[in-house]
This record gives C-alpha cells, sequence and structure tokens, in this order.
C-alpha cells in the first residue's frame, strides 16, 4: 500500500514538473511580446528650419542640413493609442517634419519617386519595404504625396507607417481653396480618399494578419490625415486590427471634417497660439476636426489693435510702410488677445456674407489662380513672385496706385473739386472707405484698377514672366472685387465704432499683426515643446476643442 502511495506522488511530482514546464513553455510568448524594446535615438531632417530651443522664434530659416535628435522605441505601441503619449507624439512629430522633403533645386519630375529624407528615417526606425506615389503634383493639384511601409513588432503585429507629404506641396496646396459648398471640405477629402485607396492596396499585396497603423500629418497633411483616420474609423469592419491599434497624429490641421464626432485613437495637436489654422476654416462654417484634441501650449499671443488712421497720414508711403512692418497706430495704448479677435473678425465677416458658399463661388476661383502661378514656380522664385505682389517700394499693387495718383494729378487743370468728381477711382474708393460704396461703384473701381495692371505689362515682365503675369491681371481684380464687399462693410463699423478719423479696423488690424498671427504654425515653435513634456502619461485629454469659431 505504501509503495502504491509512493508510486502514485512520484506520478503527480512528474505531471507536476511536467506541467509547470508545459506552463512556462507556453508563456514564452507571451513574456517576449512584453519583453522591452530597444530604445534608439534617431536623426530627423528639419528641412526648412532649425531648431533652437531657448529662442525658437529667432532660429534660422533655409537651414536644408539642419537636423535634430529624438527616442524612439516599439514599446510606445505596446500601449493602446487613446490616451496622452508624449514621447509617441513627439516622435510622430519628427515623421511629419521629415516629410517635408524641401529641396531647393526644385521639385521632382517622376510621381513615382521616392522621399529621401523621408525614407532615411524611417529606416532608422526599423521600417521597410516602401511604396511611394506622387512625388511630383500634377499642375491641377489632384494629389497628394505619400509613404507606406512596415515593419514587425516583437508580438508579431506589424506596424504599418503611413507618412503623407507635410511641406513643399507644390501644387496640390491649391486643394486648400477647393472648400466644396457642403459635405468635408472637397480638397482635403480627395486627398485622403487617395491615401485610403493607397493603404488599401498595400494591405491587399501583403495580406497582414494582425497589424497596427501608425499615421501622422502637419499643417494640410494633419488636415488630410484627419480625413483619412475618420473614414478607417467608419470603416473598421473591414480591417483586421482594432480601434485601439490606430495612432493617428495630426499637428496644427486646419478643420476639415463636417461630422462633430470625437475619436480618442486620433490625437489633434496643436499650439493654442495657432491661430491661423484654427480659424482658416472655421467652425462656423460646420467645419471640425475629428480627433481629441491636445494643446501642448496655452493660448497667450497677444496682438496690437492696430487702428491705422489713414486720413491723418498725410503721406501715402508712410501708411504702407506701417503696414509693411506690422507697426500698427495703437489706439490708447490697447491690447488684444489674439484669439479674441479673431473670434470677433470671424463673427463679422460672417455676418457680413463672407460664408462658406460665397467662398467657393466668389474668392475661389482667383485666388486658386494665382496661388498655382506662385506654386509653379522653384521655392527661390516664389520669393521673387511674393515681392513683385507685395513689395512696398516695387510691388503691383503699390505701383498700380501710383500710376492711378499719376493720372489724378494730370487731370487738375480745372477746379479739384471737379477733377475728382470725374475720376471714378477716386470717388470709388472714398465711399468704399466711408462703408456707403454701391456694388456699381464698386464695379467701376475694379475697371479701372485693370486698365492700370494692363498698362504696367512690359515694367513687370523681368520679375514675371508673360504667363503670370496675365493670370495676375486676370484674377487679381477678380479677387479684389470679391474682397471689396467685406472692406465696404468693415468702414462702415469702424466709422460707427470708433468715429470718422478711423478706417478699417478688422483689415488694417489684420494686416498690421499679419507675422504675429502666424508665429504658431511655424513647425519650429512646436519641437521643443513637445520634447519638454516628454514624460509617459496615459491620461485621456480632457480638454475639447471648444475656444475657437
Amino acid at each position: 500500500m505504501l509503495q502504491t502511495t509512493l508510486n502514485k506522488l512520484k506520478q503527480l511530482s512528474g505531471f507536476g514538473v511536467s506541467l509547470v514546464m508545459t506552463l512556462t513553455t507556453a508563456m514564452l510568448p507571451l513574456q517576449s511580446a512584453f519583453a522591452k524594446s530597444e530604445t534608439i535615438t534617431a536623426t530627423y531632417p528639419y528641412n526648412a528650419f532649425i531648431e533652437d530651443p531657448e529662442n525658437p522664434w529667432n532660429s534660422p530659416f533655409d537651414a536644408l542640413d539642419a537636423t535634430g535628435t529624438i527616442e524612439y522605441s516599439d514599446d510606445y505601441f505596446n500601449v493602446p493609442s487613446p490616451g496622452i503619449h508624449s514621447k509617441l507624439r513627439a516622435v510622430s512629430y519628427a515623421l511629419a517634419l521629415a516629410g517635408f522633403e524641401n529641396e531647393r533645386s526644385g521639385y521632382p519630375s517622376e510621381s513615382s519617386s521616392t522621399y529621401p529624407k523621408l525614407i532615411d528615417f524611417l529606416n532608422q526606425l526599423g521600417f521597410s519595404d516602401y511604396q511611394s506615389w506622387d512625388a511630383a503634383s500634377d499642375e491641377d493639384g489632384h494629389s497628394m504625396g505619400t509613404t507606406i511601409g512596415h515593419k514587425t513588432l516583437s508580438s508579431g503585429q506589424e506596424l504599418i507607417v503611413i507618412a503623407p507629404r507635410n511641406y513643399d506641396y507644390q501644387t496640390e496646396w491649391i486643394s486648400n481653396f477647393n472648400v466644396g459648398t457642403s459635405g468635408d471640405h472637397a480638397g482635403f477629402s480627395e486627398s485622403a480618399n487617395l491615401i485610403y485607396n493607397r493603404f488599401n492596396d498595400y494591405l491587399k499585396n501583403h495580406e497582414f494578419e494582425n497589424y497596427k497603423v501608425w499615421v501622422v500629418g502637419y499643417s494640410r497633411g494633419g488636415a488630410v490625415v484627419d480625413l483619412f483616420a475618420k473614414k478607417i474609423n467608419e470603416n473598421l469592419n473591414n480591417y483586421k486590427m482594432s480601434s485601439s491599434d490606430l495612432y493617428a497624429y495630426t499637428f496644427g490641421a486646419p478643420r476639415a471634417s463636417v461630422t462633430e464626432t470625437k475619436y480618442s485613437n486620433i490625437h489633434d495637436v496643436k499650439d493654442g497660439n495657432d491661430l491661423i489654422l484654427g480659424y482658416i476654416f472655421p467652425k462656423i462654417w460646420g467645419f471640425y476636426n475629428t480627433g481629441t484634441y491636445e494643446e501642448i501650449h496655452p493660448a497667450d499671443l497677444e496682438i496690437t489693435t492696430a487702428m491705422i488712421d489713414i486720413s491723418k497720414i498725410a503721406d501715402s508711403s508712410e501708411a504702407l510702410q506701417l503696414l509693411a512692418s506690422n507697426d500698427g497706430v495703437v489706439k490708447e495704448d490697447e491690447t488684444v488677445r489674439a484669439k479674441d479677435f479673431m473670434d470677433d473678425l470671424i463673427k463679422f465677416v460672417t455676418a457680413n456674407g463672407f460664408t462658406r458658399e460665397y467662398f467657393d463661388t466668389e474668392i475661389k476661383a482667383p485666388l486658386s489662380a494665382i496661388a498655382k502661378a506662385y506654386q509653379l514656380r522653384t521655392i527661390d522664385k516664389q520669393d521673387e513672385f511674393l515681392n513683385f505682389m507685395v513689395s512696398t517700394e516695387d510691388g503691383m499693387i503699390n505701383r498700380v496706385a501710383g500710376n492711378a495718383f499719376q493720372d489724378l494729378v494730370s487731370r487738375f487743370d480745372t477746379s479739384i473739386e471737379k477733377t475728382l468728381d470725374d475720376f471714378p477711382p477716386y470717388r470709388d474708393i472714398v465711399s468704399a472707405l466711408k462703408g456707403t460704396a454701391t456694388d456699381a461703384e464698386l464695379d467701376e473701381a475694379t475697371t479701372y484698377f485693370t486698365s492700370y495692371i494692363d498698362e504696367y505689362d512690359n515694367y513687370y515682365s523681368p520679375a514675371v514672366d508673360k504667363n503670370e503675369f496675365a493670370v495676375i491681371k486676370e484674377n487679381f481684380p477678380k479677387l479684389a472685387r470679391a474682397l471689396a464687399p467685406f472692406v465696404v462693410a468693415d468702414a462702415k463699423y469702424t466709422q460707427d465704432t470708433f468715429g470718422e478719423d478711423y478706417s478699417l479696423f478688422y483689415t488694417y488690424s489684420l494686416a498690421a499683426n499679419a507675422t504675429k498671427l502666424v508665429y504658431g504654425h511655424i513647425p519650429e515653435s512646436l519641437m521643443p515643446i513637445l520634447k519638454s513634456l516628454d514624460i509617459e502619461e496615459n491620461l485621456i485629454p480632457k480638454a475639447p476643442d471648444t475656444g475657437r469659431l
């Protein structure tokens, strides 16, 4: 009996050892799945901007060979996408910067070319098997530079990376103006559909059984990524992943969706001072970001009220210089928060008819034509184009105004009153600045304006070629006429509010503070902030995007 019992104990002991060994063996893959991955330091390109953490605003431009370093680990993807993951957020922005691909020599001529700086960065992170599209954009803007690759994580899952073009968009940038009159932003939506189809083709070619997706975008690229990720979320049952396996990061993305749905796997990262992108396609037009709002820098930017009183400036060149230098005339040393000013501006122009429909039908065409002429130039020549348009001394606007003034002076062979009365541009402009101009008067002023541009055809040919000048001559007066009603409304509002001595509060304030308003969207300002927040948290963001119209 005792021997029988001992034999059973031996059998049980052996079974126990076998059981322990079996369980241990079975758990090995699980242990390796959560083994800590190597952390590497990757070098990312700045392309157009350089980082100065102490003073980012004074960082030099055009530093094509400038680089920064960032930490990366596959462990960043062990945590589900929802929540704040500052290390993944920072490396996502580095990936967005790698998608800038700024080259002074011009743009690639082959649409199937690859993006060397982006590929170099992805190689450092361990990705491979790339496919790229639209390295060169088509002339009508119907393209979206894109690269897709993948790597195998220690868990056995594939990590698919999707990187759109995020700067130097070439002519595809003009699709920003293709707002449409209904539905999601038409231009951004078209590009999002391109990426969506390419992603599906990439999956068909690889037949992955289990995967995660990492997609990032900055500015226009961010708006496109927002709509792409929204579409993935809406069709998630078609993919072999869960919603928490989609890691979408947008930086400074304009609003593009007419759906208010907030997806927790889309991280809408914004500098609180990024006011231009916060208002360019505003909520009041029915646009939203679909991600969870992550503000990385509270809004604290102030601007000068800058009511420029043209009637009290005898020398017109002095007024132009004030605008060109962004120095406003301060009324009683007042300053306003930039956000409050932009809130009021959007309310004002919308109340006076500047709606999504008006933009699409009246402003889009001439603005797109001029922007296309600019975008078709190489990067060096783009600055020349801008100087031709707005230079204080030699710019087209100033030259045309000077020509009109000379025309007025040459008529002074009769009384000044009669001369002014017989000179429609002066009479109509005065009416506009008083806020009383009619549509007929605005049409008349536009006709004269066009004739003065035509007279300077030969003078301007060294700065822009004949085709470019023809585009400007045809479309700039149309753009001016489309915006004229809002100048008239601004003049009436300003005089009703501040008195007859003041002109164009919103127009001049916006122009005089343009530099300050775009500070929040300068790419170099974001990375130092993101790095300073390089601590791992797992908190669902609480701040909804409720602060902007």
